[in-house]
């Protein structure tokens, strides 16, 4: 449903603020149809794509959680090699003051520690190995390797010319220290270097994994927006899809969900379920239009009998004058006397193929109706109920009036409940008025109208709410307004009131014409 369904196919109408049309009874086979077409598509559940939804956050959560821990090892090994480099820095800067201090006091043993902690800048600087390489340029770190050496060696040989001199009052060579104190300067220019770059490269990483972070952040508030929008729109959207549907079917639109997406999810199973019920609904509604028309038929019951007992007295009488004296006429009168009962009998089998029509139960077949044909085979159901009632009956047919589209019988009973209930408000003598004109976009424009009692304004809204009935009990059901509406509806058009207290009623039932049909996708009256 939502994006994975839509309606099927309406008739063309007219406005309809009531609600939409539908073009007729939904029959088994097409419904047998639509329930395959529903169920056969390949399944994509929504509960498949929650799990992948979740799936999706867990793999996110998951790399930033891979992202963050790599990086904060990184920083860690960072900092732990900048430690090294302060120790590698300070063990040189440790060598230089025994060696200044050697040159200041002359005692041997500031040499020997100068020594220990060259040796112990010799052991970081190549235990390290990796990542000194990778600290310094391959020139920088080969100096520094080789200035680290030779300092040593200057070292050692001062030492050894301390030794043989027998005293720390040794004879001192300017060349000699002169070589130690470049050499020292070099070892910690290259030792300083080193601290400075490790200490940029401890700022870039922790930068770079603010950056990191922040964009994780950024994404994995897009994504979860993301999921939660597009969850949202495939559980949220057809929910008020099948609200709709169910609001259209509350207002008379019987019309199948059909697929549309190439996939079916919990919704195509609710869907499948919704046709089930317009199925059910439809045969139901149905048997209430036939019911109806039999209550119909009921209320007709004593002008029927009057408009059946007129042309059978005539029978009688005509008969039994014959039987009891045909010598005393001539060939002539007995014709013209046999004529009498033949014109008398079309007349009542007439009346009765009438009401057998009417009562038919056919399927509601749209067709183009002459507007006079249809109006005169609805007010010749009454004609008896308007002739004891008293009633005048005026028609007003604007010509020309195009065909309109629509099902004789349906709208036969239509107009007989309107023209029952215009009766009933009169109760005796009054008028019955009819009128008919083309309308506009395409209808025809058709007003019942009575000058009767009429509607309060308090129950003008309620009509043709089923059940609704001011009558006393036992005189209606209030089904019969209900019933037009619902008929009127499912061909396109539109059928509403107007009255004022004292003053009677108008009917206006809009129809579209029967060149007005075409059907349209958009499964809503035009």
């Amino acid at each position: 449903m939502g994006d994975d369904t839509a309606t099927s196919p309406q008739t063309g109408g007219v406005s309809n603020p009531g609600g939409v049309s539908n073009p007729g009874g939904v029959s088994h086979s097409h419904f047998g149809s639509t329930e395959d077409s529903l169920s056969s598509r390949p399944t994509f559940s929504i509960r498949f794509r929650i799990i992948v939804a979740f799936l999706l956050a867990f793999l996110l959560t998951l790399g930033v959680t891979v992202t963050s821990v790599v990086f904060v090892v990184r920083i860690d090994d960072r900092q732990d090699f900048l430690e090294k480099a302060r120790n590698f820095s300070q063990e040189i800067q440790a060598a230089r003051r025994y060696e200044k201090n050697y040159f200041l006091y002359g005692a041997r043993s500031e040499l020997y520690e100068a020594r220990n902690n060259i040796q112990a800048a010799s052991h970081i600087l190549h235990g390290e190995l990796r990542e000194m390489k990778s600290a310094l340029r391959p020139s920088d770190f080969s100096d520094l390797s080789k200035s680290l050496k030779r300092y040593h060696e200057l070292l050692g040989t001062l030492s050894k010319r301390a030794v043989i001199s027998g005293g720390d009052t040794a004879k001192r060579d300017p060349d000699l220290e002169e070589q130690l104190r470049r050499s020292g300067h070099r070892i910690l220019l290259g030792a300083s270097k080193l601290e400075r770059k490790e200490r940029a490269a401890l700022r870039s990483t922790a930068h770079t994994f603010t950056l990191v972070a922040v964009f994780s952040l950024l994404l994995t508030f897009i994504v979860m927006a993301w999921l939660a929008t597009e969850l949202t729109r495939q559980i949220l959207r057809p929910l008020s899809r099948a609200v709709g549907y169910t609001q259209r079917i509350a207002e008379g639109d019987f019309s199948l969900i059909q697929p549309r997406r190439k996939f079916q999810d919990e919704f195509s199973t609710l869907a499948v379920a919704i046709n089930r019920m317009i199925l059910e609904l439809g045969n139901k509604q149905d048997q209430l239009v036939q019911s109806r028309k039999m209550a119909a038929i009921g209320t007709l019951t004593s002008g029927i009998a009057h408009e059946l007992n007129n042309p059978l007295n005539n029978i009688s009488i005509t008969a039994e004058a014959l039987v009891e004296g045909i010598e005393d006429y001539s060939p002539d009168q007995v014709k013209k006397m046999l004529r009498d009962i033949f014109i008398e009998v079309t007349r009542a089998s007439a009346t009765v193929r009438t009401l057998l029509d009417f009562a038919r139960v056919e399927r509601a077949a749209l067709e183009p109706l002459d507007v006079k044909e249809l109006v005169d085979a609805s007010l010749a159901l009454v004609r008896n109920e308007l002739s004891l009632s008293g009633i005048r009956v005026e028609t007003a047919l604007k010509a020309p009036i195009p065909p309109l589209r629509g099902n004789l019988r349906s709208l036969q009973q239509v107009f007989l409940n309107l023209f029952l209930n215009a009766i009933q408000a009169m109760d005796r003598e009054g008028t019955l008025s009819v009128r008919a004109e083309e309308g506009k976009d395409g209808t025809v424009h058709l007003e019942v109208s009575d000058t009767g009692c009429g509607i309060p304004a308090e129950n003008l809204s309620k009509v043709f709410d089923p059940f609704f009935t001011t009558k006393e009990e036992g005189q209606g059901t209030g089904l019969g307004l209900s019933v037009s509406y619902s008929i009127v509806q499912k061909m396109g058009g539109v059928i509403y009131a107007e009255s004022e207290p004292g003053e009677g009623t108008t009917f206006h039932v809009v129809l579209p014409q029967a060149n007005d049909g075409g059907e349209r996708e958009d499964g809503a009256a035009k």
